[in-house]
């Protein structure tokens, strides 16, 4: 898709890549943003931002989410100032009052459909990195020694939110919901993630104004109605790290069409090895895509890649 440097930045962007396949789904649901350092004009730093969106039941939710979070980012005020974690929760509670306003208008399917989110700054200039997620879209590094991919460090970056998981079965519980068990997996009503954009009618105010105002759907969900909460929450889970200069990078943004057929070692050594032998980044992520689909039953999958190089990598190799 795109290389990127600036010869004042700590961190080379060598590379950034995306694709999305549809699997054996009949539609393509999944959304992806990438915004390079030359879409933030008039920044100290050189940023640059990648994002996932896995959308259900409609793929309005992601994206409607993919435009309007790159346009509040852009103008953040928040984000001028270095505040990302800030700028990131701002521009998604934003979003959320948006996808409200649009159901009062008419827009029904912004209640009963939704969308993950794997979202991630890097400052180039600074060497930091901020991750947030809503759902089980991931974010995975891979850490390598200059040239060296074979011992490459990968780590998850992101958390999964599920409802049986202890902290988010207690906040649906405390908020007067019950997990469905009907179909072997947990669920908030008709969902099996507990964290996520759209899904209004598990969102105050529309959780307790009853179904015969809401279209059908996901299946609703029982709640106490003396108890007050979001049953699926719009608040995301933030990782802050720190990248070494003399350290290559591999950053790969996925929806779970990707993480549910490889695991994450399997998935960032296939990454690091594609560009090591010479494939630009969107080859690269098709790759991961095309392998993912494969899958019996696939689903759709997306994968972002990322090549950052420490700008002591060079004096290594």
């Amino acid at each position: 898709m795109a290389d990127a440097s600036n010869s004042t930045s700590t961190f080379t962007l060598q590379g950034v890549g995306a694709s999305s396949v549809l699997g054996s789904k009949p539609n393509q649901e999944d959304r992806y943003t990438v915004l390079l350092p030359d879409e933030f004009a008039g920044h100290t730093d050189s940023l640059a931002f990648f994002a996932v969106y896995d959308g259900h039941a409609s793929d309005k939710v992601a994206e409607h989410a993919s435009k309007n979070i790159r346009r509040l980012l852009t103008i953040s005020k928040e984000l001028r100032q270095g505040n990302y974690e800030s700028a990131i929760e701002q521009a998604i509670q934003a979003e959320e009052k948006e996808l409200l306003q649009g159901f009062w208008a008419g827009e029904e399917l912004y209640a009963v459909a939704g969308s993950t989110a794997a979202l991630v700054f890097v400052n180039l200039t600074r060497g930091i990195l901020v991750v947030a997620n809503l759902g089980d879209s991931h974010v995975l590094l891979g850490e390598a020694d200059g040239a060296d991919h074979t011992s490459l460090r990968v780590e998850r970056l992101t958390t999964s939110h599920k409802p049986e998981h202890a902290g988010e079965r207690h906040r649906i519980e405390s908020a007067g919901g019950t997990l469905n068990t009907d179909s072997g997996v947990p669920r908030v009503g008709g969902l099996n993630i507990s964290r996520g954009l759209g899904d209004l009618q598990y969102k105050l105010p529309l959780k307790d104004i009853g179904e015969q105002s809401i279209s059908g759907g996901q299946e609703k969900v029982c709640v106490e109605p003396s108890k007050k909460g979001d049953l699926v929450s719009s608040y995301p889970s933030f990782k802050k790290y720190t990248l070494q200069s003399n350290r290559r990078y591999f950053l790969a943004l996925t929806t779970d069409g990707v993480t549910n057929t490889m695991d994450d070692e399997t998935i960032m050594h296939q990454i690091a090895e594609s560009k090591h032998e010479g494939m630009d980044a969107d080859r690269v992520a098709a790759k991961i895509t095309e392998k993912a689909s494969k899958a019996p039953s696939s689903d759709n999958a997306t994968c972002v890649t990322v090549f950052l190089d420490g700008h002591n990598v060079r004096n290594q190799e």
